[in-house]
């Protein structure tokens, strides 16, 4: 036989196989995460022609046929296309998703190799589902594998604290994943609370008998002398901006016919006489320069709790003639022109009211019972730069009660208020304030208000007084609503109590030979031993996770509810089978071509 019918023969083979491949491609253009192959050929053997020109510098070998020499895996990414799929997801980039067939398995992945219990498969296709136990299986029935957090205990998902989700995440072993429909989140008891809010004394007011007096209805008389003039505000809820109207005149008139003036200046500026800054210092002045007093008094005396005014009263047995004027006085309503005081007869202000605000943060108790955690705010200290210079600027100062509330019958659950005062730097403006310890039902609650997770406290006056952000660690019973899948593979439930909660990764596994691994059908790829350096070891290298130390994708991203496509181009694929076809059809004819060299050798002999 000559050696042009060996040589057709093996193209006619070998072109077969390559056409048998690219129809393979073509075939399976739609087909969930496949991966095409690419036929490779190479010469079958060839020889030397020793008596042919020996020592020539032409070269002087001869080739027999072809045959194929792979059959090589494509590893660029298909497209993606949306899907409704609750659990369908896509991995783009470098990795497969890891499955396997046994629910009780697990692959644990190391630096220098692996181990399991079962076998594992691969693969690119995410269209994955739970099954009627919640696991997450394949359409084959294989199981998902990744890292399970093992927070679902009958049908409850039980909290964990975020750092051990966050280095569980990081694992290197690998489990089926499994995630009920009927779950529920157990409550959580609040032992933390943070808050941020933002504090403008000019937003809102309330009547000054809720700082003044104590719960007998008897004025605190410490609050009443220590409280700054610049943080009251009249009956009309208008502050006293005692910055501007900081003028109060008296004059007191003699049985002589002579009249005392007495002028008192609102602030506390250098080489200034009668000045003034809280109603102590206040009360102080009038008592030394024009013998009167300045008490707090209660507009209705039978009841415990009533608006209070500010009164201007004669000790003295004897009458005076009593005028006063200025910007103080006309916002208080104390204005008068002789006036006669005397025992029985004082001059009294409107009602006066002081910056207030308030929050409230649920919190939950050990069964996911709400209850409201309450705090007043009442400013005492204007802290304004205009009233006083550099040198003693005070911080911004407002006392706060907190109490815990029972969110049905609105009443505090403990007697007792925690009063706690905070203060904002007159520099930074940032708030100073002490954690404050509350009893909650027997157990501690930790509560701050200078900040939040992602905010601070304030005191900006253009902004509404308003509570910025709540972090908080308690929550009330939950039932499942959603599954988030994170691009870093992490899935996360939601609950209708508003709380999300990771409980797994999506296992991702890359190779360093990717043409290593074997096909065994249904879209599905395995780990082949073989012989590499006299070693027993993975053709495709052994399984690297597809996440670093701090958990985060190294080789690609999930995508949840999307699919990657086959990766075949399906122009390159329809003309790379021309090519093909074309050369099946030449080495058909080349065979051709020998068979009829044959018989012209053998009709010689005849």
């Amino acid at each position: 036989m000559n050696d042009t019918l060996l040589n057709a023969y093996s193209g006619i083979k070998t072109h077969q196989f390559g056409i048998d491949s690219l129809s393979n491609n073509i075939a399976n253009i739609n087909t969930l995460g496949y991966r095409s192959n690419e036929p490779e050929f190479k010469s079958l053997f060839s020889s030397h022609l020793d008596a042919l020109n020996a020592k020539s510098v032409m070269a002087n070998d001869k080739n027999y046929g072809v045959t194929g020499s792979g059959n090589a895996l494509s590893n660029k990414d298909g497209e993606y296309m949306p899907s409704e799929g609750e659990f369908h997801m896509a991995y783009q980039g470098k990795g497969w998703f890891v499955i396997g067939s046994n629910k009780n398995g697990e692959m644990t992945i190391n630096k220098d190799g692996y181990t399991k219990k079962q076998d594992n498969f691969l693969t690119r296709a995410g269209n994955f589902a739970r099954d009627a136990d919640g696991y997450l299986v394949t359409p084959e029935g294989y199981y998902v594998y990744g890292v399970d957090l093992h927070k679902i205990k009958d049908g409850t998902l039980n909290v964990t604290s975020r750092d051990d989700d966050i280095e569980k995440l990081h694992g290197k072993t690998l489990s089926p994943l499994n995630i009920p429909q009927d779950l529920t989140y157990q409550p959580v008891l609040s032992t933390k609370v943070d808050i941020s809010v933002n504090l403008n004394p000019k937003d809102h007011v309330k009547g000054a008998e809720e700082f003044f007096l104590d719960k007998e209805g008897k004025v605190i008389e410490k609050r009443f002398l220590n409280q700054d003039v610049n943080a009251l505000a009249n009956n009309d809820d208008e502050p006293l901006d005692a910055i501007t109207h900081r003028k109060l005149d008296i004059s007191i008139k003699k049985d002589d016919g002579t009249t005392e003036n007495f002028s008192f200046l609102y602030g506390d500026a250098e080489g200034v006489e009668n000045q003034f800054k809280t109603l102590g210092d206040l009360k102080k002045l009038l008592k030394e320069k024009t013998g009167l007093d300045l008490n707090l008094i209660k507009s209705d005396t039978d009841l415990k709790k009533s608006p209070l005014l500010l009164e201007i009263a004669n000790p003295s047995d004897k009458p005076v003639m009593f005028s006063i004027h200025g910007g103080i006085a006309d916002k208080l309503g104390l204005s008068a022109n002789e006036m006669e005081l005397k025992k029985g007869i004082a001059r009294d202000s409107v009602a006066i009211r002081i910056p207030y605000y308030s929050t409230s943060v649920d919190i939950y108790d050990k069964a996911g019972d709400k209850y409201l955690l309450q705090s007043e705010y009442f400013m005492t200290n204007s802290n304004d730069p205009a009233s006083s210079p550099k040198s003693k600027l005070k911080n911004q100062t407002w006392e706060v009660n907190s109490y815990i509330v029972d969110s049905r019958e609105k009443d505090p659950i403990d007697s007792q208020t925690t009063w706690e005062t905070i203060s904002f730097d007159s520099e930074t403006n940032k708030m100073q304030a002490k954690p404050i310890t509350l009893d909650f039902k027997g157990n501690k609650l930790t509560y701050s208000l200078d900040k939040s997770e992602s905010h601070a406290s304030s005191d900006l006056s253009y902004q509404d007084s308003k509570l910025l952000e709540v972090s908080q660690d308690g929550k009330p019973k939950g039932i499942f609503k959603d599954m988030r899948i994170e691009e870093n593979g992490v899935i996360s439930l939601a609950f209708s109590n508003g709380a999300v909660e990771p409980v797994a990764r999506v296992g991702i596994l890359a190779f360093t030979n990717d043409q290593g691994l074997r096909k065994v059908g249904g879209n599905v790829y395995e780990m082949e031993e073989g012989t590499v350096n006299g070693q027993n070891r993975p053709l495709s290298g052994n399984p690297i996770l597809g996440w670093d130390e701090d958990g985060k994708l190294k080789f690609g991203k999930i995508r949840h509810k999307y699919l990657e496509t086959s990766n075949v181009n399906a122009g390159n694929a329809l003309t790379n089978l021309i090519l093909m076809q074309r050369g099946y059809s030449m080495n058909a004819k080349a065979f051709s071509t020998g068979d009829d060299l044959i018989k012209e050798a053998i009709s010689l002999k005849k």
